[in-house]
């Protein structure tokens, strides 16, 4: 689908362009582009978008299905993390996202305990995304991304570190720049795919992979070629791509995340299949709301719907 990109956008895309001046210049151009000047597709969001013209990270990772712990992780917990782990979990899911970090914040075993890391960087990076005051909300990111960032270093082969690391060093970026965003964008892809290959069964890093994807694919070619002036080789995607990791997901999980149903409706609609694209975004639109996730969900199907 074609979405118009106002006037200013515009004009700084041809900007960045012309001007080959050096990094600088760019990183101007770049930090310019509030999401104010993007395409509507991506205002509006809760998420942390990647990307100049796009986002993967739309709707807050974490809201549509419980991570996948299995009695391995949990067995070599003390006994008070035990109990404190679940306490956090609960509060996740029920989106207390600052009760969920709070609870294990003063655990002894805070810094040396990665099940108990990745949990409070998830939490304080939900937590971020509802703040609305920008210096407290880039604080929370920073916060969180330490956490995670100490959680990959204990632990380079935990699913939950790499997800949650793509999440938090997207977001980090944001608050550096789009310069050092577009930067990151390798990276963030390397831990989304660590993510998927140290546990393939878990749904929500297929779907992460998946927008990733189709970000990519979606890209307009003057915004590839300006991140082309910044990355000699930016990353690939296509949308049959996206498509294979959504169909994963959903297949791993069914009914994970209502959002995952939204994306499939747009793969379908970028290769042309309006009816497969009408069954997946009919089930976005009508799924009972539980969160602002799922209520933004439903509003850009039913957007999406009277277009097909």
């Amino acid at each position: 689908m074609v979405y118009r990109v106002v006037s200013l956008f515009r004009r700084v895309i041809q900007c960045g362009l012309r001007n080959s001046s050096g990094q600088k210049s760019h990183s101007r151009a770049l930090q310019s582009l509030s999401l104010a000047r993007i395409p509507k597709t991506f205002r509006g969001k809760t998420w942390s978008p990647v990307l100049i013209a796009f986002s993967v990270f739309g709707y807050s990772f974490g809201s549509g299905g419980k991570e996948d712990v299995s009695e391995k992780e949990t067995s070599s917990m003390s006994s008070s993390v035990e109990e404190l782990i679940p306490q956090s979990d609960q509060y996740f899911d029920e989106n207390k996202y600052k009760e969920a970090y709070e609870v294990l914040l003063n655990h002894p075993e805070r810094d040396s305990n990665v099940e108990v890391l990745w949990r409070i960087a998830r939490a304080q990076y939900k937590a971020a995304k509802e703040m609305t005051n920008k210096t407290e909300k880039a604080d929370m990111l920073r916060k969180g991304f330490e956490f995670i960032r100490r959680g990959l270093e204990l632990d380079d082969s935990h699913y939950a570190v790499h997800k949650w690391y793509a999440v938090l060093l997207d977001a980090k970026s944001e608050q550096d720049g789009m310069w050092e965003r577009v930067n990151q964008l390798h990276n963030v892809k390397h831990h989304m795919i660590r993510a998927t290959e140290c546990n393939p069964s878990d749904p929500t890093s297929w779907w992460i992979l998946g927008c990733f994807e189709f970000g990519i694919a979606d890209m307009s070619w003057y915004v590839m070629k300006l991140v082309q002036k910044i990355l000699k080789e930016p990353p690939t995607g296509t949308y049959e791509n996206a498509l294979e990791c959504f169909l994963k997901a959903e297949n791993l999980q069914p009914m994970f995340y209502t959002t995952n149903h939204l994306w499939l409706g747009k793969c379908y609609t970028a290769l042309k299949d309006p009816e497969k694209a009408k069954h997946h975004l009919n089930i976005a639109a009508t799924t009972p709301v539980k969160n602002y996730d799922d209520k933004k969900c439903q509003e850009e199907a039913l957007q999406l719907l009277k277009k097909l």
